[in-house]
């Protein structure tokens, strides 16, 4: 089960926020991810992060982070697969002539 989604902008700013279940901290849960993604080492961070009893899952697509967070044991690549048709209903189709 979903706790809540967001995408952010690549400075770390909320664009979109929905929390699910209230259970999960409100959107201080956005910045806590944030600041753990830049504080990581190198240019690539994992898919999936644990913190605290909460699984961050998310994918980066452009500038763009859409992050989803959960507190149960879920299949990461069910919400993996849930992202990438997420993103992809938003890319822009190519234009016929």
């Amino acid at each position: 089960m979903i706790s809540q989604f967001f995408i952010l902008s690549s400075k770390g700013d909320p664009l979109i926020y929905k929390d699910f279940r209230g259970d999960s901290g409100g959107r201080d849960v956005a910045e806590l991810f944030y600041r753990k993604l830049t504080g990581l080492p190198g240019d690539e961070s994992p898919v999936v992060m644990h913190h605290d009893g909460r699984h961050f899952i998310h994918i980066r697509h452009s500038s763009l982070y859409l992050v989803v967070t959960t507190s149960e044991n879920v299949s990461p690549f069910s919400l993996l697969e849930l992202l990438s048709r997420t993103m992809a209903m938003y890319r822009p189709h190519p234009r016929r002539c």
